[in-house]
């Protein structure tokens, strides 16, 4: 458990080396996302000169702020549209996945590293940063068709990237890819995915008029 001053304090340096970082790129008139990355970098546990006082305090807020920018990009991307350009955006996520894990393992094998060395960069290198690129649509003002496009592809290769760690990890671990592990992997996620969207559908949206009115019940009525 981390203290709350402690917790307040890499809080309060992590939102000054951010907003320093972002005015200095926004005055340099380049994305602002660049200065993310530079803050992340400088309060980071990884950076030889870290400015962070707790790795792992700084770790959750990482977490914390990932899953905050996939709920806004959630709530702005409907299953409906999704559905639509499924087929389209399913087969460009895997064969942009599939061509640049290609890539990545050719240049690692280039440069004398191992096939599980070169297999783990085609992996690194395969997936496309969803949280970087909403940033950069929102910053840009990018909507429409061609969002929703490539929105749809980026939570493709999000599904793909499950798979790769799972396969990724028994690679690792020395076991190898048995058919039935992936197989198997493959049938939790789509067991999981299948359970999970009638309940954001059906569950979720009358579960939240009947939170609300609980909620307001329980209010002080102004007089």
């Amino acid at each position: 458990m981390h203290s709350s001053a402690a917790f307040l304090q890499t809080l309060a340096l992590v939102l000054g080396v951010a907003a320093l970082t972002t005015a200095l790129f926004n005055r340099l008139k380049q994305p602002v996302v660049f200065g993310y990355i530079i803050a992340g970098l400088l309060v980071g546990p990884n950076a030889p000169l870290s400015f962070a006082a707790d790795a792992s305090i700084v770790r959750t807020l990482s977490e914390l702020g990932v899953i905050l920018l996939m709920f806004s990009l959630g709530l702005e991307f409907s299953l409906g549209r999704l559905m639509q350009i499924g087929a389209s955006a399913g087969f460009s996520a895997f064969g942009e996945t599939s061509l640049m894990m290609g890539i990545g393992y050719l240049v690692g094998h280039l440069l004398g590293w191992t096939a599980i060395e070169s297999l783990f960069t085609g992996g690194i290198v395969a997936i496309s940063s969803t949280t970087i690129v909403s940033k950069a649509f929102v910053e840009h003002g990018i909507r429409g068709r061609v969002a929703e496009i490539v929105f749809g592809i980026l939570i493709f290769e999000d599904l793909i990237a499950i798979l790769l760690v799972a396969i990724l990890t028994a690679v690792a671990a020395g076991g190898g890819l048995p058919p039935a592990y992936f197989g198997l992997t493959v049938v939790r996620l789509t067991t999981f995915l299948r359970s999970l969207a009638p309940c954001g559908l059906l569950l979720i949206p009358r579960f939240l008029p009947l939170l609300v009115r609980l909620l307001s019940h329980g209010r002080p009525r102004v007089a």
